[in-house]
């Protein structure tokens, strides 16, 4: 899956880039390249946490053959710190850098071509944004550390309950039995005294970055997906509108008549 997703972003790469950059700024192309990597990988690990089963009880021992193995939890982590290193330190960083020789996004700045030059330029204004992104991630996870789980607290008492297995047997799925009439006695009861509360669970720094980026990133989806939805039939009709039409030899001779004056 990852060679296929390599694959396709160095089509990607490839066939979006300019004629002018075909041999150059190789780092904010690899850059890019594993940006789009990284993407698809975590839309991925979906899946792939779910084939792995690890929240299946049987997994803690009793029941393995349906469980894969993996940790899933490392993994996310891992994404969950990567993407952010892209997201706010690589990408802004080599935008800045590969923009920094032609004072397109550094009105006024004049470095010549001097990679020294433009690497400093691209480093003051990477701190800038480490600032500002890291003063809104400080802030929110001061105050907004801990996660509120809705859940149902259910009350009541149960007598003991006996079990008897020979010395040696391991305790599997085929020594549970089916529901009784104690049981449903027992759950009616309970149901009675149940109330409504909530788990308050740490969540950990890179979890949070994740549901902090989700979070703003869905302002940045309404705006530029309406806006992109807006302006999709406007330049469809625009563009057939302004298309080329056949013109006679008369309106050519004009036109070329046009041409040479200006």
């Amino acid at each position: 899956a990852f060679i296929l997703l390599l694959i396709a972003a160095l089509y990607f790469l490839v066939h979006f880039q300019h004629p002018d950059d075909k041999n150059e700024a190789w780092f904010p192309k690899i850059t890019v390249l594993l940006g789009f990597v990284l993407a698809g990988a975590t839309v991925l690990l979906l899946p792939l946490d779910v084939a792995n089963n690890e929240g299946y009880a049987g997994c803690d021992g009793y029941d393995t053959k349906l469980c894969g193995g993996l940790n899933m939890e490392l993994f996310w982590d891992i994404f969950f710190w990567t993407i952010p290193v892209w997201v706010f330190l690589l990408i802004p960083f080599m935008t800045f850098f590969y923009e920094a020789d032609d004072g397109t996004l550094m009105a006024g700045t004049s470095i010549g071509s001097n990679p020294k030059s433009r690497f400093c330029e691209a480093v003051k204004y990477e701190i800038f944004v480490i600032v500002i992104v890291g003063l809104f991630f400080v802030l929110g996870y001061l105050f907004l550390n801990d996660a509120a789980v809705p859940i149902t607290d259910y009350n009541g008492s149960l007598g003991g309950v006996e079990f008897t297995t020979t010395a040696g047997v391991i305790f599997n799925s085929n020594l549970l039995v089916d529901i009784g009439t104690n049981d449903i006695s027992y759950l009616n009861s309970v149901e009675t005294n149940s109330t409504a509360t909530e788990l308050i669970l740490p969540v950990s720094i890179p979890t949070f970055f994740a549901g902090f980026m989700s979070f703003v990133g869905w302002f940045f989806f309404a705006l530029f997906g309406g806006v992109g939805l807006a302006a999709v039939p406007l330049d469809l009709i625009l563009t057939f509108i302004n298309r080329p039409r056949l013109m006679s030899t008369t309106e050519m001779a004009d036109a070329n008549c046009r041409s040479e004056k200006e």
